[in-house]
């Protein structure tokens, strides 16, 4: 796998683990804002879910590619 898959599964690993622990903390004890903490959250699902399309999509044109420099596809 290449560097930059490694680190975007680093990045959505980081994300969700500052996403729960972020909630953890605001159920407790209100951290920030109830409106900041949901802004905050919606970002972070953002980023996440971008990180992961590129993941996804990286992964299916690297595989494409091999497949065609093995003859597999025209």
């Amino acid at each position: 796998m290449s560097n930059l898959h490694n680190q975007l599964l680093i990045c959505i690993t980081a994300v969700v683990v500052f996403c729960g622990i972020l909630t953890i903390c605001q159920i407790w004890g209100p951290v920030v804002s109830w409106d900041m903490y949901f802004k905050i959250i919606i970002t972070a699902v953002i980023v996440a879910v971008v990180c992961g399309f590129v993941v996804v999509a990286r992964g299916d044109m690297s595989e494409k590619k091999k497949m065609k420099d093995e003859n597999y596809l025209d």
